[in-house]
């Protein structure tokens, strides 16, 4: 652990506490990028239907890619080491498929009679790079899966180690050579997932009802919020700074479901948790996803420990 991760480790109480819950949503702009992935999700099933009109016939429209953010795709894009990079199955020498796109491989689908002339960049993927995002205000690293010459930009598509997806355009992301991602060592994230036979509701008052939630309001001097009951209007900005750590966080709807992510800055290590619950109509049910991490040192430890918050979660939520 280097110096840095001690610094954070040892300023911040959350690590002494059973570090617990969160997630988040990004405010407005990250409603709005996922807007976007939603409709890039929808053109990929509509352009496979619009395959059959003449391409004479067909309006070529301005590319809508670049600049969107999902941190809450855990589905397609789970956490991972950055350790494990070699692991990934990427496109990187053509254009993917839609299917594709669909399994995580990639994330951008291009049709090529919107886009004849899109192509690959050719460039070694995956890769490891360092970027500013404006809705935690944090320079995080991302790995880079897809690279694409497009319209006279070059967008990467990219996922976020500690789970989610994105993209951006090239000049946003500043790529780390192997030695640099060689000194970042292995950095694993605890990732648990659920389902359980309760309301979004009833599972926000199971998580309220925690020593790890009743400390965050302390922490955010928001106390009212980790005691009150979920609704689909709920959305509240958390931010806390001290010498030493900045942490900032959303909590707010998204598509319907309960998402909450936290983002802690200690001198540049990046430390987040987050927590998205998904609502299942047909099942009556819910989907709990928990992420948080990285733990360079000490992942055993932490992983019994938020086992033990999620079965505590479980308990009051079906009572």
């Amino acid at each position: 652990m280097n110096a840095m991760q001690k610094t954070f480790q040892n300023s911040n109480p959350m690590f002494k506490v059973n570090l617990h819950f969160s997630a988040l949503l990004i405010s407005s702009l990250l409603i709005t990028s996922c807007n976007q992935s939603k409709a890039l999700e929808k053109e990929v099933e509509t352009t496979a239907a619009e395959k059959e009109i003449p391409a004479a016939k067909r309006t070529k429209k301005p590319h809508n890619y670049g600049g969107w953010y999902c941190p809450d795709n855990f589905i397609r894009f789970p956490p991972m080491d950055i350790a494990e990079l070699n692991s990934l199955s990427v496109i990187s020498d053509r254009l993917p498929t839609e299917e594709e796109t669909r399994s995580g491989q990639s994330l951008m689908y291009f049709d090529a009679l919107e886009h004849p002339f899109a192509m690959p960049l050719n460039i070694p993927l995956p890769r490891v790079a360092r970027m500013y995002t404006e809705y935690n205000k944090l320079t995080e690293l991302v790995i880079v899966i897809q690279a694409v010459v497009i319209d006279n930009d070059t967008i990467v598509g990219f996922r976020y180690p500690n789970g989610g997806n994105g993209s951006a355009r090239i000049n946003e992301v500043d790529f780390l050579n192997e030695s640099e991602v060689a000194d970042l060592g292995s950095n694993p994230f605890v990732y648990i997932k659920t389902e359980l036979k309760a309301s979004k509701q009833e599972i926000w008052k199971g998580i309220c009802q925690t020593a790890f939630a009743k400390k965050l309001g302390k922490k955010f001097n928001n106390k009212a919020l980790f005691e009150s009951e979920w609704n689909d209007r709920t959305s509240t900005d958390l931010l806390y700074e001290s010498e030493n750590v900045v942490a900032r966080g959303v909590l707010a709807s998204l598509w319907g479901n309960l998402y909450l992510q936290i983002d802690y800055d200690s001198s540049g290590f990046h430390y987040s948790e987050k927590i998205l619950v998904i609502d299942n109509e047909e099942k009556n049910t819910c989907e709990l996803f928990l992420v948080t991490g990285p733990y360079p040192q000490g992942m055993d430890k932490e992983q019994k420990r938020w086992n033990a918050w999620m079965d505590e979660v479980k308990k009051t939520s079906l009572r």
